[in-house]
């Protein structure tokens, strides 16, 4: 009965990621057209405000109370931020504007009651650079040359990480990586999923180069370099989320039918994705 069930769950997900799989790649596609572009940013931005409110409900579990509305709207405005900043050049502080005075804010909102405003201040202004910056980052590429080549990378990379290690690892993996905060991940899944990340990330290159005329401006040895660094990186994303869900005493970040949480389908992104814009600029 217990297997039935993961089974079950395991096929909600797998059927609910498609879909917004091919929503996703309807969108880059035809990223081409502003409104499709600004579209998809309106999307990153509402999954940006839902993954800080989510990480805020994480704070519950240790009894802290943050300012959730602020946050998700500090949240909000930052990846606007980094869309206005690719678009328009005389934007390009922005981000680092609206950085400096969430701070602000989160101090301003604790004058009225300095009760743990110490840690809630750190907790609230982590929240935004832990979640909303390096989403927003994905925001940014759109606006990029060749964007959507970059976000369409970043994507694969990415998950095909978290599929190679997680098939690799339910067949093959007998290790344990990191037992306390995810029970089920195995160092064979690890390196797996490693080392897709790095052939997937030279076949990207290799497939653009060859059908698009070097429209994706990486070359090989970047592309290898890039591979090593999300291969690694995605992990500990998925890794850092799952201390914080294990440290709140929660499953998922979200109840979302067929999903969990915002958090839960990002996680890995949010240390991959600063890398990808930064390879991109």
């Amino acid at each position: 009965m217990g297997s039935f069930k993961k089974w079950t769950d395991f096929n909600k997900r797998l059927l609910v990621s498609i879909t917004l799989l091919a929503i996703l790649a309807l969108l880059i596609i035809f990223s081409s057209q502003p409104i499709i572009r600004w579209m998809m940013i309106g999307v990153i931005a509402l999954l940006v405000g839902v993954g800080v409110w989510e990480y805020a409900q994480l704070a519950k579990g240790k009894r802290l109370e943050l300012c959730q509305k602020l946050m998700v709207i500090t949240a909000i405005i930052t990846a606007l931020s980094f869309a206005l900043t690719r678009q328009f050049s005389h934007y390009a502080t922005l981000p680092g504007f609206i950085l400096f005075f969430s701070l602000l804010s989160f101090f301003i909102y604790h004058f009225k009651e300095n009760y743990q405003a110490l840690v809630l201040v750190a907790v609230e202004f982590f929240g935004i650079c832990y979640v909303a910056i390096p989403l927003s980052c994905i925001s940014g590429l759109i606006f990029l040359p060749g964007g959507k080549w970059w976000i369409t990378y970043l994507i694969l990379v990415t998950k095909i990480t978290d599929i190679g290690g997680y098939f690799f690892g339910k067949l093959y993996g007998k290790r344990k990586l990191a037992p306390k905060l995810s029970p089920h991940k195995t160092i064979e899944g690890g390196i797996a999923g490693f080392f897709c990340a790095i052939l997937m990330s030279l076949f990207l290159v290799f497939f653009t180069h060859t059908f698009f005329n070097d429209t994706f401006f990486l070359s090989y040895f970047d592309g290898l370099i890039l591979g090593i660094l999300l291969g690694v990186l995605g992990q500990i994303g998925d890794l850092a989320e799952s201390l914080l869900k294990r440290d709140a005493e929660v499953k998922d970040s979200n109840t979302l039918p067929g999903l969990g949480g915002v958090l839960d389908m990002v996680d890995s992104l949010l240390f991959t994705a600063p890398i990808v814009y930064l390879f991109a600029l």
